[in-house]
């Protein structure tokens, strides 16, 4: 039977320790020390879009980069803590490496200790032992106590040794089994010190397994769950789900979201309260009042607070309203909250959009879609994809939809000739110019190359099946986008696959990470990357069908990218008008309007129309074959006569007989 053996000094225990420690602790530390702070910090380029010339990509560059460093620079941050913890760990565990003997093997080998070779003669041996035993037999040896009891003992090997390789027999089992006893159980050894086994330490070692199995592990599963079970897949709290369930209603524009989302939790817990900012906050306020005042917003500045609840949520609206209008502040304090309102804002809006997709309110999720926009670009909804630009005042904005021309996108102002795109922006000097129409070539945009509707499996949409909606989208260059206004749209793919059509989908080491492609949104605090939402309904009837999102479009010239959506076919046949449309996560002024249509066919349209094409003639020597015969007016098997024929010859000749 198996035995365990453990290992007695603890020496392998410790080489353990110190090999898995050092996987860990010197990437961690390396790229604690060295992963971003000294990075150089360069403004991004994507290919296929020109660089960016604005200075405030290049602030907002260099101030994102430096806060990650300062995330990671924290001296008193619970992973420094652990990485000095693990190294103390470590200096522990090599220490003892260094300073442990190892144990050893325990392999008795007999032509070991005498120091002959295996192919030695009994002779040979027998002159070896008088040798050796001239030397450590306990009679010869003068010295301590101690000196003797190890001459002894090794004198003993000596003997033992010696007595195994002059006899026959035990030197063949030895030589055959590598003990003198023949065959012996299979040992395994485990590299735990015995002194954690040792029955004197079972208190110890049974307090610390509780300790840790016992306290610490629950108290961190149930901060855990306690902090993820209030919040939903999004990371938006469900209380702030249920203020939404009750203010959202069909029919809500992206102004009354504006109000609503301000009463979120994470909103509330984004900003606070202190009388010593009032008069800041409410000069902020009267700069809010006037500047959104200009694109028809009325703003109230001041307000009587009833309770603190009323005055947070105030400055909550007037720093979200700030950062639309690209309201620059001064107080360090306000503008770190103004940062942390907006980044949050947009966060829970995506929480507007659940409640909107799961009532299928299509009015209010495109709001949703647009208020996101919006605040990701720092621009009121109302001043249009225009307003995203810089340098476009209200008065330059009104020239661009006359009567006689209508820019109402970065894309159409990018695809008009450059004379006229000039003279539109004529008061600009040549270097705003050239910013605003590099910056206006940042703005994705894409191509649906193919929307159609499929069941799988089925060539035919039957009342009830289940549809997919597939939608195709190619991120496409200014310069292609610019070939397609001259030469024509490409048309749409609206073709179902075919039904035998199975999808190939890439091994895992076939799949690489897509490049992202960047947003341009220079006031927001984070960096974005571009996204598209997908959403099929009805704007007739306000209703939304279905909704997906294609989380990384890639950069211009990236292969393109597929959403497949499903929904329920209508209970009825008949042609159904739908729109898709495909807006983007980011920026305003890229979304695209497809119409479709839906043909439901009946079973048994369906079902007459295999029959007809499958159904042959049957076999005149069958019943059913006879039985058709019949039904035809011929005689079965009278290769085609007709029965009223026969019938009338044989009434002629009985008259002439």
């Amino acid at each position: 039977m198996g035995q365990y053996e453990y290992d007695e000094n603890g020496s392998i225990f410790y080489y353990f320790v110190v090999s898995f420690l050092a996987l860990v602790l010197i990437p961690t530390t390396y790229s604690s020390l060295f992963g971003t702070s000294t990075a150089p910090i360069v403004v991004k380029h994507v290919k296929g879009v020109p660089a960016c010339p604005c200075k405030e990509c290049a602030v907002k560059t260099v101030k994102v980069a430096k806060a990650k460093a300062a995330s990671k620079a924290g001296t008193l941050s619970t992973k420094n803590l652990l990485l000095i913890l693990g190294w103390i760990v470590f200096a522990f565990g090599a220490y003892k490496v260094a300073t442990a003997e190892l144990a050893e093997s325990g392999l008795w080998d007999p032509y070991e200790i005498l120091g002959v070779s295996t192919a030695a003669t009994e002779a040979e041996i027998k002159k070896k032992f008088r040798k050796l035993s001239l030397q450590f037999h306990p009679d010869k040896v003068e010295g301590t106590e101690e000196e003797k009891a190890a001459a002894a003992t090794k004198y003993n090997e000596l003997s033992k040794a010696q007595k195994v390789l002059t006899d026959e027999e035990a030197r063949k089992t030895w030589d055959e089994f590598g003990h003198p006893d023949g065959r012996q159980a299979l040992t395994l050894g485990i590299a735990l010190p015995k002194y954690l086994v040792d029955s004197k330490n079972n208190v110890l070692v049974l307090f610390l397994y509780g300790a840790i199995f016992g306290i610490f592990m629950p108290i961190f599963v149930a901060r855990w769950w306690y902090s993820s079970k209030n919040m939903n897949n999004d990371k938006i709290c469900h209380e702030t789900m249920g203020k939404f369930y009750k203010e959202v209603k069909a029919d809500s524009n992206s102004r009354l979201l504006i109000d609503i989302i301000c009463q979120a939790d994470e909103l509330i817990d984004a900003v606070s309260y202190k009388k010593e900012e009032r008069a800041l906050v409410e000069e902020l306020a009267q700069k809010v009042a006037t500047e959104i005042g200009k694109f028809g917003y009325p703003f109230e500045a001041k307000k009587k607070y009833t309770n603190v609840g009323e005055a947070i949520t105030h400055k909550i609206q007037i720093l979200l309203y700030s950062h639309l209008a690209r309201i620059q502040i001064d107080n360090a304090t306000l503008a770190k909250e103004q940062s942390r309102v907006a980044e949050v804002a947009s966060m829970v809006v995506v929480g507007v959009l659940q409640i909107c997709a799961a009532r299928f309110w299509l009015s209010a999720a495109m709001a949703a879609i647009d208020l996101r926009q919006a605040i990701i670009q720092a621009s009121l909804p109302s001043r249009g994809p225009l307003g995203q630009l810089p340098y476009l005042t209200l008065d330059l904005l009104k020239q661009f939809v006359t009567a006689k021309r209508r820019v109402t996108c970065p894309r159409e102002f990018v695809e008009l000739p450059e004379q006229e795109r000039r003279d539109l922006v004529k008061s600009l000097s040549d270097a705003e110019y050239n910013e605003l129409f590099a910056i206006a070539q940042q703005y994705p945009l894409v191509r649906v190359s193919k929307c159609n509707f499929s069941v799988v499996g089925e060539e035919y949409i039957t009342p009830g099946s289940i549809v997919t909606l597939a939608v195709t989208l190619e991120h496409i260059t200014p310069e292609e986008a610019a070939r397609e206004k001259q030469e024509g749209i490409i048309p749409i793919d609206v073709n179902p696959p075919p039904v035998s059509h199975e999808e190939v989908k890439p091994q895992w080491f076939e799949q690489t990470a897509a490049e992202l492609f960047p947003t341009h949104c220079p006031y927001f605090p984070n960096e974005k990357n571009s996204a598209w939402w997908i959403m099929m309904g009805s704007p007739e009837n306000n209703r939304l069908i279905c909704l997906g999102k294609i989380n990384n479009s890639g950069p211009p010239g990236s292969p393109p990218k597929t959403c497949k959506l499903q929904f329920q076919a209508p209970p009825q046949p008949g042609q159904w008008k739908f729109h898709v449309f495909v807006k983007n996560d980011s920026s305003m002024g890229c979304d695209l309007n497809i119409e479709m249509t839906l043909i439901v066919v009946d079973v048994p349209e369906i079902s007459a129309a295999i029959i007809e094409e499958e159904m042959s003639e049957p076999d005149e020597d069958t019943i059913a074959g006879q039985m058709a015969a019949l039904k035809a007016g011929k005689v079965p098997g009278s290769g085609g006569s007709k029965v009223r024929e026969e019938h009338d010859d044989s009434s002629d000749s009985e008259d002439d007989d």
